[in-house]
């Protein structure tokens, strides 16, 4: 066999891509959830009180 780059040792097991995807989710998870229990960010959404075009909506009536 013709080796361009020397020998070396052949690589041995190496975890498989759906393990190494589920630790990047639970890391990244992980941070999110460290970061919001240190700042505790506002997520409420302000009301729409105008719509698209400027015009005032007519507030909606439950029956």
């Amino acid at each position: 066999m013709n080796q361009k780059f020397g020998g070396g040792k052949p690589p041995t097991g190496t975890p498989s891509l759906a393990w190494s995807c589920a630790v990047v989710i639970v890391s990244l998870l992980a941070g999110a959830s460290v970061v919001h229990n240190i700042f505790k960010p506002d997520l409420t959404l302000p009301p729409i009180e105008k719509s698209v075009d400027g015009a005032q909506r007519e507030p909606v009536e439950k029956h």
